[in-house]
């Protein structure tokens, strides 16, 4: 089937088709979707919807703002303010819009080729033309160079086989594998890089250089994982920014934080508040609070590098053992939803909608049973076939204060079926860097949508970038390579249904909770924020003015 994207106009049989197949509403999507933002304090105010000047707090450690340094998929608003993609907003909100690219279409039946034209008349921050040429580079270049976060959208899921040039605003790409959700989701969340900035960098995170985009915003000074000041593209071509200068301060711990935003020092918050504030901030006079879906999700990471975590009926014993409920109500105050539906969001529309991860001590107590987890000596805790303590330690950064009390619950649920648990606290900085280190029996952490809410990345994080984290796991391959050769959003869905449902039952990340994410800010200072499902409320579109927002943003309710 040709699919033209989001154009039903097209002469020709194929349109037809396409009219009722692919592109009708809904089609390749569960049907979940994410609860509407609201506003939660008392009183709605009306603040001033441009700014001279604002200062924002951010948390999560970051380098230069660009793709190899900004950090993990925490920051990606801070690299959306100076890089544009071609569709906007996310691969998590169920909507998009052309930004970059004018048309996405799909010009084989088996989907893996698709041709891109481009909106004329874009600029870099430099001055120079956007064309086809730096969009045919950064699949090259994320296919060639160093894996980062975005890599995958060529040298894996999918793979590009061919990138050619077609003419200065046309670009046609080849997959090795079926892309059917390429305008959904590498569309959505590729950034687009200048081939004249990087053509000649081959070690892209020792880069240093203010990197140059297409955003509304320009990044002119900065101190990696301190400050980062950015001024307006008054030339941007989707609209002058709303705020003329942006100045993006880290504060890791979250007592700081909060107590800036409420002395004034900060202006917006861009990390959720603390269950416990969010009662005792709703009569604060010179803050906002709005309940915005990011899509975010607590996890129990299991390492399954490390022995005998590859026993994969041990893994489904941990979870049975494992009730998210508890936590829900004593760490998060009920505010989110439990992880008892399991792994991706329950909110996605990429979920199947019944997925649950079930909560039975006693099958779980009878799966270590048969495994040959006994405890031999009679201290309450078992051991391996091979006489080994099962004792896991579990780690937690020593500025998540929830997490603590969360590996609190674990520890006890554990203990219950004879698993023995020991937390130690670390810093953040040597927490962040586990992701790729995997030095970790078991962690609490918290992940982004970019985990738990894009159906690609479902097999990214089975046989993606990371190959140390990768298991042989033959079932779940054959999953796997299913998924990759289906060719149209409808199988490709069916088919993650089935990997979704076994990465429940086998899991290597139980779901702990889903907050509901409150972010707050000083409304005398800018009034004008508004949700995009995946990204809260601090985001590009948040300072760009409304009428030119378009689809990349979700209403904003009364509670």
């Amino acid at each position: 089937m040709i699919t033209k994207c989001f154009s039903l106009f097209a002469a020709g049989a194929f349109t037809a088709m396409t009219a009722a197949g692919a592109l009708a509403q809904g089609a390749g999507e569960s049907g979940n979707k994410a609860p509407p933002a609201v506003y939660l304090s008392a009183a709605q105010n009306d603040g001033p919807k441009e700014a001279d000047e604002l200062t924002l707090g951010m948390w999560v450690k970051a380098g230069n703002v660009t793709t190899y340094t900004i950090g993990n998929s925490w920051n990606d608003w801070i690299l959306w303010l100076v890089y544009d993609k071609l569709r906007e907003p996310s691969p998590y909100a169920g909507k998009a819009e052309d930004w970059l690219a004018t048309s996405i279409t799909q010009v084989s039946e088996d989907a893996r080729v698709w041709e891109i034209e481009l909106r004329e008349g874009v600029k870099w921050h430099d001055g120079s033309e956007f064309t086809a040429e730096d969009v045919a580079f950064t699949f090259e270049y994320y296919r060639e160079g160093p894996a980062n976060r975005w890599t995958h959208h060529a040298s894996s899921v999918p793979r590009m086989v061919g990138i050619e040039v077609i003419d200065t605003y046309k670009v046609r790409l080849t997959s090795e594998k079926p892309m059917p959700n390429f305008d959904r989701i590498t569309a959505t969340d590729l950034p687009i890089i200048q081939k004249a900035q990087w053509e000649g960098v081959e070690d892209p995170r020792s880069f240093t250089d203010m990197g140059i985009g297409t955003g509304p915003y320009r990044l002119v000074d900065y101190e990696a994982d301190r400050y980062y000041k950015f001024e307006a593209n008054e030339n941007y071509w989707r609209g002058k920014p709303t705020v003329k200068k942006l100045n993006i301060v880290m504060i890791k711990d979250p007592q700081t934080m909060f107590t800036a935003l409420k002395t004034g020092e900060i202006d917006g918050a861009a990390r959720p508040m603390p269950p416990e504030l969010v009662q005792q901030w709703k009569t604060e006079s010179a803050l906002e609070m709005v309940s915005a879906p990011t899509l975010w999700g607590v996890w129990l990471d299991i390492n399954v590098g490390r022995k005998p975590f590859d026993d994969r009926e041990l893994r489904r014993a941990v979870t049975l053992a494992i009730n998210p409920e508890p936590m829900l109500e004593r760490v998060v105050l009920g505010q989110g939803k439990s992880g008892s539906h399991g792994w991706p969001h329950v909110d996605s529309f990429w979920t199947k909608p019944d997925l649950a991860a079930g909560y039975d001590p006693e099958l779980a107590v009878s799966l270590l049973d048969e495994g040959g987890y006994e405890d031999r000596d009679g201290d309450g805790v078992r051991e391996t076939p091979d006489g080994k303590p099962l004792v896991f330690d579990l780690k937690i950064a020593s500025n998540q204060p929830t997490f603590l009390r969360a590996a609190e619950i674990v520890t006890e649920q554990l203990k219950e079926v004879g698993i023995g648990v020991k937390v130690t606290s670390i810093d953040p900085g040597s927490m962040g860097q586990m992701w790729s280190t995997r030095q970790f029996d078991l962690r609490i952490a918290d992940i982004t949508p970019h985990g738990i809410a894009d159906q690609d990345m479902l097999v990214i994080l089975y046989r993606g970038d990371i190959k140390n984290e990768m298991l042989l796991d033959e079932d779940k391959k054959a999953i796997v390579d299913r998924w990759l050769d289906a060719e149209t959003r409808e199988d490709r869905l069916k088919i993650s249904y089935e990997l979704q449902e076994y990465q429940t039952r086998y899991p290597n990340r139980v779901m702990l909770w889903y907050p509901e994410t409150v972010f707050a800010y000083r409304w005398q200072a800018y009034d004008n924020y508004v949700p995009s499902t995946g990204y809260g409320i601090f985001h590009k579109y948040s300072f760009l003015p409304e009428e030119v927002r378009g689809e990349t943003v979700s209403p904003l309710l009364s509670e």
